[in-house]
């Protein structure tokens, strides 16, 4: 296990843009990996998480996990918005009214 967290370390900074098979790339560099580490790390559940790990609505379930108050005050903002166009737009139409 020690090995998987030295490289997870190693392999959370680098940053890679996704495609197809982003996980091959990913572990292409991290440069001290050995061929026999390789086998030994690389099983179905590694790979799943590097998916998992890389999928933007993976990043953005964590974003929202370690910063509420900024979800929080963004959703009160656009609520504050949208009420604000709502407004206005009730205000127009009631002046074409008259």
């Amino acid at each position: 296990m020690n090995d998987v967290n030295k490289y997870l370390k190693i392999a959370k900074d680098a940053v890679i843009k996704p495609e197809a098979r982003i996980e091959d790339r990913i572990i292409d560099r991290i440069s001290h990996i050995d061929e026999e580490d390789k086998e030994k790390i690389l099983d179905e559940k590694f790979l799943d998480f590097l998916k998992k790990s890389n999928s933007r609505s993976y990043q953005l379930e964590q974003r929202l996990k370690e910063h509420p108050g900024v979800f929080a005050l963004i959703s009160i903002l656009v609520m504050g918005v949208i009420g604000l166009v709502v407004y206005i737009a009730r205000l127009i139409l009631t002046e074409e009214s008259k």
